[in-house]
């Protein structure tokens, strides 16, 4: 018998007829059920050998299983001491495979009679203590007898041997049939045990898979590979698993993570990337790299480093995969392997492929969102740092300004009626307004900017529009317009700052009697409807063309007509204007035709519902 079987004395002898077949069918259907239900293939197998040992009458019985190249002995029956020689046995499988090209086949069964085994064979063969017989029937010690368990598909799945049948004689064809069919019943058990561990396996990888996958939900590039090495180790089992990415660009860093040893590379490995770029990353390809390894397609100065950090984490050997998006290479994925682990199979290769790929998209991601957040911070900080800017230089302007005024109207008092409306002091009187104008909207934009809380009550817009009118009284009688006052609803009240809201419809009604013409017409009408309180500020002016309504709101914008360009402005009224009415909840829209006039609408949340 062979390595995976073994033969000895059996105590007694008989005929394969004396022995009831129909109990051994019993035997054999049992089995049937219990190899279609059972998920316990050890126990099964045992129930095989055990049925051929006690049904059948073979003295030994046993079952070996393939594993990678090997055969190894996992169920025997038959006396103990020989269970104790055999059980675990490990045989190279290409043995057993010469073994069957030397074999007389008997259906499925293969029988090597004795003398024809090859002496190379023999020493793998246990080889049972008895007498041989010149009988040409009679069972010789050097006999073997066993068949291949083959998968559905043909794939070799481990063996079977018998020994020492009844009597000590050759079975005849009922034997042999009654013995394939409990060879049959092995050949499943192995099929079925190989299905559901590869169903098991393709669970447990895609489990790792979706575990990364999940990881790139967290904020951060840090905490995604914390929780993304920590998932891979865990779903492999390894010693020891590390990611660690080179910098990203000039204001970048490296960035590494680990488990169960978080530093356990303190610093990158400098050669790596650059060699995994050149032997790994164009075709993606996985590098299997043993601590014991004196070569590898690593240079030698990334594989020595890569060997001590391996060892360091515990392990013996390793998968090294690379990791990037596109083109891009941002770094590395090591999960280092015990010694007393295998290699990974082809699955297990092709998840950590998949793994790395995940990895890849995560840290590109996590990169795209700390940019956009580096950035939006150094917007923020630039705006406050201009409305900052705006306000200091602003206050700045003033005092000397507020000095500046003060004495022009020293020296128009001085003068008195003989000052001349094109005289000096009348032309610095002109500038120093306009230069006061342009402070005092630069104040009030760096004010709305910093988004200052302020006092806010209910304030009636019919006074607010009254004040308004009121204060460019002078500048409209100066320009020949006409300004008039149309309550449509007297008890419109909003919530608000005073001192905001009054500088918004300043600016509607400042703008509407600038930009009109002599002997033309502002009316500012109050009216509301629904829970809005309205302001209308329609002018018979210039007008607005298309392409500048679509920036009125901008700061610092000034119209294309050369016409609206040849009256004083700084362009920032309409922005401070549409940033308190939005900051109080309201609006400002725009209807206007370029020479025909424009309609500006301020709608503000009312307080409570006018009186009938």
């Amino acid at each position: 018998m062979d390595a995976d079987g073994g033969a000895v004395q059996v105590n007694g002898s008989g005929s394969a007829e004396s022995q009831p077949p129909a109990q051994a069918l019993q035997r054999l259907s049992e089995l049937v059920r219990r190899v279609n239900s059972s998920t316990d293939t050890a126990q099964v197998l045992e129930e095989v050998v055990n049925g051929v040992h006690e049904e059948l009458g073979y003295g030994v019985v046993a079952i070996s299983q393939l594993e990678g190249d090997v055969l190894v002995m996992v169920a025997v029956a038959g006396p103990e001491d020989v269970r104790q020689q055999i059980l675990g046995r490990r045989t190279p499988a290409v043995s057993i495979l010469d073994e069957y090209r030397a074999a007389d086949h008997w259906g499925i069964l293969r029988y090597v009679p004795h003398g024809r085994m090859a002496s190379d064979q023999i020493e793998y063969a246990w080889i049972p203590d008895i007498d041989a017989s010149e009988d040409p029937e009679a069972w010789h010690p050097e006999d073997a007898l066993y068949a291949p368990l083959y998968s559905a598909t043909g794939k070799l799945l481990g063996n079977m041997s018998v020994d020492l049948p009844r009597g000590m004689r050759l079975p005849g064809q009922a034997e042999r049939d009654l013995l394939e069919m409990f060879m049959v019943q092995a050949g499943l058990a192995l099929s079925n045990a190989q299905q559901r561990e590869r169903l098991a396996q393709q669970v447990r990888l895609g489990a790792i898979v979706k575990e990364v996958a999940q990881a790139g939900s967290r904020v951060g590039i840090d905490a995604v590979l914390g929780i993304a090495t920590e998932a891979i180790n865990r779903g492999f089992g390894a010693a020891q698993t590390w990611v660690r990415c080179h910098p990203d660009g000039e204001r970048g860093r490296e960035v590494s993570a680990g488990h169960p040893r978080p530093n356990l590379v303190s610093t990158g490995i400098e050669t790596l990337n650059a060699d995994l770029a050149q032997a790994a990353w164009p075709a993606r390809r996985l590098v299997s790299i043993h601590v014991d390894d004196s070569e590898s397609e690593l240079v030698p100065a990334s594989r020595v480093r890569l060997q001590q950090a391996i060892a360091a984490g515990g392990a013996a050997h390793a998968v090294v995969a690379p990791v990037g998006v596109g083109l891009e290479l941002f770094g590395y994925l090591v999960i280092g392997f015990r010694e007393d682990q295998p290699a990974p199979g082809s699955e297990e290769l092709d998840t950590i492929s998949e793994v790395s790929r995940e990895l890849g998209r995560m840290i590109q991601s996590a990169r795209l969102f700390e940019t956009e957040h580096r950035l939006v911070s150094e917007l923020r900080e630039l705006d406050r740092y201009k409305g900052e800017l705006i306000a200091t230089i602003s206050h700045e302007l003033k005092t000397p300004l507020t000095t500046i005024i003060g004495h022009i109207e020293l020296l128009e008092e001085g003068q008195g009626e003989h000052v001349e409306e094109g005289g000096s002091v009348a032309a610095i009187r002109r500038s120093a307004d306009r230069l006061d104008r342009l402070i005092q909207n630069l104040l009030d934009y760096a004010r709305v900017q910093e988004r200052r809380e302020f006092v806010r009550r209910d304030l009636h817009l019919v006074e607010l529009a009254e004040s308004a009118i009121e204060l460019m009284t002078s500048q409209a009688k100066a320009g020949g317009v006409q300004v008039v006052l149309d309550v449509l609803r007297p008890e419109v009240v909003v919530r608000g700052d005073a001192e905001e809201l009054g500088t918004v419809l300043n600016n509607l009604v400042s703008n509407a009697v600038k930009y009109t013409r002599p002997g033309g017409r502002v009316a500012v009408e109050i009216d509301s409807f629904e829970a809005w309180g309205r302001v209308t500020v329609k002018d018979t002016g210039i007008g607005i063309s298309q392409i500048d309504r679509s920036h009125l709101f901008s700061a610092f914008h000034r119209s294309s007509n050369p016409e609206a360009l040849s009256i004083p402005g700084t362009g920032l009224g309409l922005a401070i204007s549409r940033r308190i009415a939005e900051s109080h909840g309201g609006k400002i829209d725009v209807d206007s035709t370029l020479g025909q006039g424009s309609t500006f609408t301020l709608l503000l949340p009312r307080t409570a519902p006018e009186a009938p």
